[in-house]
């Protein structure tokens, strides 16, 4: 016998939905879009699908040049399955690239490629793929220097991440803008948003693990002088904390398994 009060979740939620679809707010906002691709007014659904099979049809020619169109057997198909829905929402023309690299590599099961990597790549936005394309290519840049480092891992300062986004880039402090803000050119308040938006990536790419921060502390010196021959302790430098950042192992092999065929060859 079942029970009168029972509220069958999935069944309210259609309801719920379903009164959304038929209110007015919904018709004014999603009415011309439905109607410009010639799908009845309210399913939402069927716009996903169009959407998703036009992102898939520009996708699939850039995975098919990528696996120099060699076709999948069944079991790298069930590798790649669980990545193909979060790939269908994209509709970038770069990040379809990586995601094509990603989907190749899942694919052949390349070494070190995680099944994480989709949900990463999905939340990334194209300026911040560019981005971390250029800190790779400055930390993996050839040196005279040995690091002792994993590739890809040597250590950067905040100026230097600062350098790889945009080198012109001079903006007024927060204290100048508190208190001179009414007399900014626009190229100094520009240049403050911009810097904002660039703190905004950083703090994305740290969320995700990408790039790490570690914060050190550096014990001051202490200074010796020989005064009438014998040596007297004098004050050195002080001490403070050093900020570093990096490519996480994550991120460099993140990088690495999102990189079109044709950039790991003019990098190689």
């Amino acid at each position: 016998m079942s029970d009168p009060d029972f509220i069958d979740p999935n069944k309210a939620a259609g309801e719920i939905v379903k009164g959304a679809m038929d209110s007015e707010s919904f018709k004014s906002l999603f009415g011309p879009m439905l109607k410009n691709v010639g799908m009845a007014l309210g399913d939402l659904g069927d716009v996903i699908r169009f959407y998703s099979s036009e992102n898939l049809n520009r996708l699939f020619p850039k995975w098919a040049q990528q696996r120099d169109y060699r076709p999948l057997d069944a079991e790298e198909f069930k590798r790649v399955l669980p990545l193909l829905r979060d790939a269908a929402m994209v509709s970038d023309d770069e990040l379809q690239d990586r995601w094509a690299a990603l989907l190749d590599n899942t694919a052949i099961a390349a070494d070190g490629v995680l099944p994480s990597f989709g949900q990463t790549l999905s939340q990334l936005t194209p300026s911040e793929a560019r981005y971390l394309d250029r800190v790779f290519a400055r930390v993996t840049a050839p040196t005279p220097y040995n690091f002792g480092r994993r590739e890809g891992r040597v250590d950067l300062s905040y100026v230097t991440l600062v350098d790889i986004y945009n080198p012109k880039l001079r903006p007024p402090s927060p204290a100048e803008m508190r208190i001179y803000e009414d007399r900014m050119s626009p190229e100094q308040l520009a240049a403050y948003d911009e810097m904002t938006n660039f703190e905004l990536m950083l703090h994305d790419l740290e969320r995700l693990n990408l790039i790490g921060k570690q914060t050190e502390y550096v014990p001051g010196r202490v200074g010796y002088r020989e005064i009438a021959g014998e040596e007297i302790q004098v004050p050195g430098d002080n001490g403070g904390t050093i900020v570093k950042y990096a490519l996480t192992q994550y991120g460099v092999s993140f990088i690495l398994a999102v990189r079109p065929k044709q950039s790991r060859a003019m990098n190689e």
